[in-house]
């Protein structure tokens, strides 16, 4: 909340005289304002309706309400994390996590996501390619796409999965899960795959990277990057919950239900 209002602060040097007593009302009295409609809000502070929406646009919102929803979103925010006694390093951790998730559900795409599932069904075999964090990504759904009747492998050790990029048969599916797209072994099982002619789909964390550009089916997870000294701390639940949508839609297609 603090550092909310600090940066309506900081736009103070670009008000006129009437704009800064709308600023001043705001940071005063935040609860008050979120439930006061615009003339109401215009009484209380003694200017015009025209005065507080403009100041709301120099503040960098569309308008009234738009700075209205924010607000109330953070002192929501605030009101959460002081009763459940939540400090602001923690916070931070849990909104990545919260815009983590997010991403994914605003991104889901029902007929790519058909589409990706109906490469599964006509998979012989689905071979999963994961490596460090994300290879408990793949483990799970390996494992869940097997209880659904599909034929279904992830393997952990370098030389397993070197060796299954090698045997796989082009009528299996290869299914790469990697943040960066650019993990060395991984490019070196995508080349070895796309040489042999294996349809591959791939599920990143980042938009451009040499896995994308060797896919023939990509699905883009956005995961904000984040380490603390040297230890990767980006969450791989954008991914699995992902996997996870698409296994229904797998077994709806297949199933023939609605």
């Amino acid at each position: 909340m603090q550092s909310f209002m600090k940066r309506l602060a900081q736009h103070r040097d670009q008000l006129s005289q009437l704009e800064k007593q709308v600023l001043d009302y705001i940071i005063r009295y935040p609860k008050k304002i979120i439930n006061l409609k615009l003339e109401e809000a215009a009484k209380e502070m003694y200017v015009s309706t025209a005065t507080i929406s403009r100041t709301c646009k120099k503040l960098g919102f569309q308008g009234f309400q738009d700075f209205k929803l924010q607000l109330h979103l953070n002192i929501r925010d605030n009101d959460q994390g002081e009763s459940q006694g939540i400090s602001e390093s923690l916070s931070f951790h849990v909104k990545r996590y919260e815009k983590d998730i997010q991403e994914v559900l605003n991104r889901i795409d029902e007929e790519k996501l058909n589409k990706a599932a109906s490469l599964i069904k006509q998979a012989r075999h689905v071979e999963w390619f994961g490596m460090g964090h994300s290879y408990s990504v793949c483990w799970d759904a390996s494992k869940k796409l097997l209880m659904l009747g599909k034929s279904s492998t992830a393997r952990m050790d370098w030389d397993d999965l070197r060796s299954a990029a090698l045997n796989v048969r082009t009528d299996d599916l290869a299914i790469f899960v990697s943040y960066s797209g650019e993990t060395l072994h991984i490019l070196e099982y995508a080349h070895i795959l796309k040489e042999r002619g294996i349809t591959m789909l791939s599920i990143v964390g980042t938009p451009s990277n040499g896995l994308v550009e060797l896919s023939d089916f990509v699905f883009y997870t956005p995961i904000e990057h984040c380490y603390l000294d040297d230890i990767d701390m980006c969450s791989r639940a954008p991914f699995q919950l992902f996997l996870d949508l698409l296994l229904v839609e797998y077994r709806n297609l297949s199933s023939g239900s609605p």
